[in-house]
């Protein structure tokens, strides 16, 4: 089971939230190896999920239907309403948001939000 980490909502430190619960390694080690505290694009998170070992692509791929996400990823999570977007974990049909979510993978989101890509992580 992947350890939840909870994110302070005034921060844009999704990317590194969702590093964290992939790797099970502490946030500030995560905010340390991607380089800053704000918003880490999509080849930074990349990178680190490399430096730990894991193996993902550089870009994210469009999900056409977020139930068939694979086993694990990390997601963006966009905002109809607004321009919002962030990142979260995915594991088993489970999504692990450090702002909406809770340690059992589950999430209450604003209705208008959705997983429109991600980045498929083989560990």
């Amino acid at each position: 089971m992947r350890r939840w980490c909870r994110q302070d909502p005034r921060t844009r430190t999704s990317g590194q939230v969702a590093i964290a619960v992939i790797t099970g390694r502490p946030f500030d080690e995560i905010v340390e190896r991607v380089g800053h505290s704000h918003q880490a694009s999509t080849r930074e998170l990349a990178r680190v999920l490399d430096h730990y070992g894991y193996l993902c692509p550089c870009r994210c791929i469009p999900a056409k239907d977020p139930r068939t996400l694979p086993k694990l990823a990390i997601a963006q999570v966009h905002s109809s309403r607004s321009s919002r977007w962030h990142w979260v974990a995915v594991e088993n049909g489970r999504i692990f948001d450090g702002i909406w979510g809770d340690a059992y993978g589950v999430v209450d989101w604003p209705s208008d939000f959705r997983i429109t890509c991600y980045l498929p992580i083989e560990d």
